[in-house]
């Protein structure tokens, strides 16, 4: 019989782990609220029709049923201020020549019901529940607002237990940058919209890191209890978004298994806090996938005939559309009209090339691996699902749609470089202060060139829009540019200062599989 482990005290990160939490829930909200005030009404995609979904799901009506005017649509009775915002999407696909000023005659209309339709019909009700609250104390364009928001909140808290877990791992370095470049300014726009992909994409690194954590870590107890209720609240927020969630939970749980110690999973499959995860996991999961095998009778297109070869070459032209896919991960705002500029692409492209390369270079092999199986699903879901619906719907996949995956892939490649023991001197440690203010400086720049193609167009010189913008923000654009610029910096400082005290040794319980294993 194997020896026990030696009893370890809690680490300095396991007694504030709570006080991490707080903090990175702070960090990571504040750039979202001001997303959610920098982007016009209706400027997310498919925005309006989420905002109709989230007011008709918080007055009760969680079923759908089809629309008569328009049976592709599900029917929703929310107030007409709501109901308008379909009308509010006016700039969509105009970037050049449309801006946000054009939704002036149309605000702010009566709180009285109405009955309209919404494409978001099909999907769980529970995310809508958790946005839509706000629609029933609050009235006229701060309705939107409030929404927005309440998604921010939730986003948040899911990505600061992904930040806090992360802490809990005998060496975290590496992996907790991985998950800072993951936070791209796509996520931040998305996670300050009513749209279901910021909670899916924050929701999926919290369940990782929370899973991951589990798997690798040494708590036992209240501890382990606690970890086991955030795996759970976060894997219901993620099926609650969209049917593709099932597919990520499939994925990250298995990723976590295979990135876990041997010993440790076991005794956590034995465990009551690890049995009573699977159960109530398995159930919520069984329901999800109930709801999406008996959807809302609603029309949808028409299906075409395609033949085997049409197949092929749809499959085919996803695959070579791979690296497109990254500048919608990094930030393709409006209606999929307004790409990020090119500093920010630059920024990401290169911390992107730079993590996953250094991490194949010096990570260990076995979690360099799991990076390895990630890239895999990053490049085949989106081929498996275009063709599971080219016939009826064409070529619909976004880069947005991998975000999810794209972040734990992130903490993955980071946590092969902390596997493999590398340190940080005090040049690396520059580097990567570097590194964290060129992504801040991106930030900064897709978020003031957003508000730009909204004030003035895409194709207007930055003069215009700094005396003569056609629409403002609430506060006004040089407010919010200002507010978040200063965010940027307290979150480049915060980001500097945790990965200079990330611990740089094992404690007493190391990974015994990670610790015997040569680089890769």
């Amino acid at each position: 019989m194997a020896a026990p482990a030696p009893t370890v005290g809690p680490t300095r990160w396991e007694r504030r782990r709570w006080v991490t939490f707080v903090i990175a829930f702070l960090a990571v909200l504040a750039p979202m609220s001001l997303w959610a005030l920098a982007s016009p009404i209706g400027s997310v995609p498919d925005e309006p029709s989420h905002a109709i979904r989230a007011a008709a799901v918080a007055r009760g009506e969680f079923a759908s049923i089809p629309w008569p005017e328009n049976p592709g649509l599900a029917e929703a009775t929310v107030p007409e201020n709501i109901a308008n915002a379909h009308a509010l999407a006016c700039f969509a696909f105009k970037s050049e020549t449309t801006t946000a000023d054009c939704q002036y005659p149309i605000r702010d209309r009566s709180e009285k019901l109405v009955t309209t339709g919404s494409s978001a019909g099909a999907n769980s009700p529970l995310f809508y529940a958790i946005v839509g609250w706000p629609s029933l104390l609050v009235d006229g364009d701060a309705v939107f607002y409030a929404m927005r928001l309440a998604g921010a909140v939730v986003s948040a808290l899911a990505l600061a237990a992904m930040f806090m877990q992360l802490t809990l791992l005998p060496r975290w370095r590496w992996a907790v940058t991985g998950a800072v470049v993951g936070i791209t300014p796509m996520v931040l726009y998305l996670g300050g919209s009513i749209n279901p992909n910021g909670v899916e994409v924050a929701a999926a690194g919290g369940l990782f890191a929370t899973l991951v954590a589990m798997t690798r870590g040494t708590a036992r107890g209240r501890l382990l209890w606690e970890q086991a209720i955030l795996a759970l609240v976060t894997a219901i927020l993620l099926m609650s978004t969209r049917s593709i969630s099932l597919l990520w939970i499939a994925i990250i749980l298995g990723v976590a298994i295979f990135l876990g110690t041997r010993g440790r999973t076991f005794q956590l499959l034995r465990s009551p806090q690890g049995i009573t995860l699977l159960i109530a996991t398995a159930a919520i999961g069984l329901a999800t996938v109930a709801w999406y095998l008996n959807p809302p009778a609603l029309e949808g297109e028409p299906a075409s005939s395609v033949g085997l070869v049409s197949y092929a070459f749809a499959a085919g032209s996803i695959l070579l559309r791979s690296f497109d896919w990254v500048l919608g991960m990094i930030g393709l705002f409006g209606w999929v009209d307004t790409p990020a500029p090119s500093a920010t692409v630059f920024a990401w492209s290169t911390a992107l090339v730079a993590m996953l390369g250094v991490s194949v270079v010096w990570g260990r092999r076995r979690t360099t691996m799991a990076s390895w199986a990630l890239v895999v699903v990053c490049l085949l879901v989106p081929a498996a699902v275009t063709i599971s619906v080219y016939a009826q719907y064409g070529y619909i996949w976004q880069g947005r749609y991998m975000l999810a995956m794209l972040i734990c892939l992130l903490i993955c490649a980071g946590l092969a470089l902390d596997d493999a023991s590398r340190e940080a001197d005090r040049l690396t440690t520059r580097l990567i202060t570097g590194g964290f203010a060129a992504l801040a400086i991106g930030h900064l720049f897709a978020f003031v060139f957003a508000m730009q193609r909204f004030a003035v167009g895409s194709a207007i010189d930055f003069g215009e829009f700094f005396f003569a913008p056609k629409w403002q923000p609430p506060l006004g654009w040089q407010t919010l540019a200002m507010l978040f610029a200063l965010v940027l910096v307290v979150d480049v400082l915060l980001a500097r200062r945790l990965f200079r005290a990330a611990p740089t040794a094992e404690p007493a319980a190391v990974l015994e599989d990670a610790s015997t294993e040569a680089p890769a």
